[in-house]
């Protein structure tokens, strides 16, 4: 979307709900964010409606990514154009007028709305990954994260997750097979491996001992493509936990994908989507 069309886009909040209700619901017709049934009665004259089936209130962002964070439209809006064009938080902050901490919290739910929509997501769901508010948080933060592998696909890449191996198993391929590593971070990266380009891996399992190093030189996927993009994006972050190393992935994944433009209205379409139950 071109900044003209944007500015237009967010010139009242009246237009802004508009252009994000049109991903909320097609054609505008509304049904139970519950029990999907149609035949819904008004509340108190406002906007929210009661099913007729499950009895379930609702208003029209229940249920979905966006309502996780205390953003009218028009602000939502911003931040994800502020977010496509990788602003940093603290400037975001600054522009939007709301708390660093706030900032933060949105950024987390666009990506666990970006992450909701990868065909691999009920298996980082079934590995730990919380999908977002209003589902139960696991009760304990994951010391590794799942094993990615990266694919190259004439300019496309996919970040398949790969439930079969794990970080123990990545760690035996270099220690018994002399699998080549290297780090960014905590992050670790391979050589290639069967047909991925590299595989990924950020956790405690990787570094049992001062004896155990990720330092091989130049690995293939160091050279131009998604590991060349991603790596500088992930560097300025100054560190990755193994909860959140899926959530970057998924979104330089996109972004790599989506490099040449379309990125705004496929994360104003991820955070109007309905959070999975996990």
């Amino acid at each position: 979307m071109d900044i003209l069309a944007f500015n237009d886009l967010v010139s009242s909040e009246t237009r802004a709900r508009r252009y994000i209700l049109g991903f909320c619901w097609k054609n505008h017709q509304r049904f139970c964010p519950k029990c999907r049934e149609r035949k819904l009665y008004p509340v108190d004259g406002g906007d929210r409606r009661r099913c007729a089936r499950c009895g379930y209130t609702f208003h029209d962002f229940s249920r979905r990514f966006l309502n996780g964070c205390a953003f009218d439209a028009r602000r939502w809006l911003w931040f994800l154009k502020l977010f496509e064009l990788g602003v940093a938080p603290a400037d975001m902050a600054a522009q939007l007028g709301v708390a660093y901490a706030t900032v933060l919290k949105a950024q987390d739910i666009a990506r666990r709305a970006v992450l909701a929509q990868a065909l691999d997501a009920p298996a980082l769901y079934r590995a730990g990954i919380w999908p977002g508010p209003g589902a139960p948080r696991p009760k304990e933060s994951a010391a590794d994260s799942p094993v990615f592998g990266i694919i190259d696909l004439n300019g496309m890449v996919v970040c398949d997750v790969l439930s079969e191996i794990t970080p123990n198993t990545l760690l035996s391929f270099k220690l018994n097979f002399g699998l080549r590593t290297a780090a960014l971070g905590r992050v670790v990266y391979t050589a290639p491996y069967r047909q991925y380009r590299a595989l990924l891996c950020c956790g405690e399992s990787l570094w049992p001992s001062r004896l155990v190093r990720h330092d091989d030189r130049k690995l293939a996927a160091e050279a131009a493509g998604f590991w060349g993009f991603a790596r500088q994006r992930l560097a300025r972050l100054r560190g990755v936990t193994p909860a959140q190393f899926p959530l970057h992935l998924k979104e330089l994944e996109l972004r790599y994908n989506q490099r040449e433009g379309g990125l705004f209205e496929l994360l104003v379409r991820a955070v109007c989507g309905f959070v999975p139950d996990g």
